[in-house]
């Protein structure tokens, strides 16, 4: 993805990455947070949560700092650090509320043919994956890198 980006902090390792986001009016304190939820099939979970003044994360407060594109785009070049460290492994995500995982699957969409040069992209539709495709609806999403 070639969009402009955040500038991000890595801590630990690889799984957790902190960036701020910037508008005129305020600014916000982001993580993104990459946990192992299946160590059989070595898949992450990806959450992006807001982390506030006293350091509490919060995956539902509503931002709307005019740079969801931006964010999401930082989202991704970890997305890049993290499988180099982790060969094999998958990412699942899905938005903490059913608009927030539209808003990803529209993203997704929106930038599928970029997306898909470098990694496996699946949707889930009544909890099994199949390879996303454009216009469909999805519950959640996994990502892995292509070999």
């Amino acid at each position: 993805m070639d969009k402009p980006s955040y500038p991000f902090r890595k801590i630990k390792r690889e799984l957790l990455f902190e960036f701020d986001s910037v508008s005129e009016s305020k600014l916000i304190h982001k993580v993104i947070a990459y946990e192992l939820i299946d160590d059989v099939e070595n898949i992450f979970n990806l959450s992006l949560v807001d982390k506030d003044e006293n350091g509490q994360l919060s995956d539902l407060m509503v931002s709307n700092n005019q740079d969801m594109e931006k964010v999401l785009s930082t989202v991704v070049q970890t997305l890049g650090i993290f499988f180099t460290e982790f060969e094999g492994a998958k990412v699942f995500f899905k938005g903490s509320t059913s608009s927030r995982t539209r808003l990803y699957r529209m993203v997704i969409a929106k930038f599928h043919e970029d997306f898909k040069r470098e990694y496996s992209i699946f949707g889930f539709m009544h909890s099994q994956p199949q390879v996303f495709e454009p216009g469909k609806e999805y519950e959640a999403f996994l990502i892995a890198k292509k070999v």
